[in-house]
């Protein structure tokens, strides 16, 4: 099964509010016990702070049903997947399911925390292929993989192969600079086996046709790094559905795999 990729340009103002916080709470933190006296509001720039500490917006929780096909080792086929993503404004839920004949059904899950400016992953799994399986250790700034144990550092902001979709819906959605054609939306991406950045450029803004119906959508590429690179990726999001895929499209090493839209669902939050 595979998985595809981010930092709004906006992030930035965030770590520059997440540092004010920092040097005000140092501050207050510095202040004589003998000053104080009674609790009083919060000023202005301290409130302010706070704002930007809060949790960053993310699309509404929603499960999304889609019509696979796609070609393995020379052999076409067709499936049916699913999409969950669950979220409480604070902590986050996500599982990708394929059901296929003779196969079964397969599914890759992440879960973790809101972030300020990103989603922050927690623990991944991948039903089919356990040495894939990490835990991250936000406080430690690692991931280990629960299969080798090895640990290694990862990048604040890091993506597993799947929160990295709804990272890139939250981005689109929360910046409309960000959905303009030539725009370039970079992630790091985390796996056991490595880690890499992954860079997407909006390719053009277009009707897409699907088993749902026709959407209006944004339409992204992977950008490959090398001659050598041979993973493509095209990725369409559509403000409809908060901004969540409504198809995705991979290749790699001559195998394929298409996901369209067929029906998607708002779901309450936990």
């Amino acid at each position: 099964m595979f998985s595809s990729p981010v930092f709004s340009m906006a992030f930035s103002s965030s770590r520059r509010g997440a540092a004010a916080a920092l040097v005000a709470a140092l501050a207050l933190g510095g202040a004589p016990l003998a000053l104080a006296k009674t609790p009083s509001a919060p000023a202005p720039a301290a409130a302010a702070t706070q704002k930007t500490a809060a949790p960053m917006p993310v699309p509404a929780a929603a499960e999304l049903e889609y019509e696979v096909s796609g070609k393995v080792s020379g052999f076409g086929y067709n499936a049916t997947g699913k999409l969950y993503w669950q979220h409480d404004g604070h902590s986050y839920q996500a599982e990708q399911r394929i059901r296929a004949p003779i196969v079964g059904t397969r599914w890759q899950k992440s879960e973790g925390r809101i972030g300020t400016a990103f989603l922050q992953p927690l623990r991944f799994e991948d039903s089919s292929r356990k040495r894939r399986n990490m835990r991250f250790d936000l406080a430690a700034g690692t991931v280990t993989a629960v299969e080798s144990g090895q640990t290694q550092p990862v990048r604040q902001g890091g993506q597993d192969r799947l929160s990295l979709y709804f990272q890139l819906a939250a981005a689109m959605a929360g910046d409309a600079a960000l959905r303009q054609p030539g725009k370039r939306l970079p992630i790091w991406t985390v796996a056991t086996n490595k880690q890499e950045l992954w860079e997407f450029e909006v390719v053009s803004l277009a009707p897409v046709t699907l088993p749902a119906g026709q959407m209006p959508a944004i339409e992204l590429r992977r950008l490959q790094r090398n001659a050598q690179d041979d993973q493509k990726a095209h990725i369409w999001l559509s403000p409809q559905t908060g901004y969540l895929p409504v198809r995705i499209h991979f290749e790699d090493d001559g195998d394929a795999v298409d996901l369209r839209l067929a029906r998607y669902s708002p779901r309450p939050g936990r």
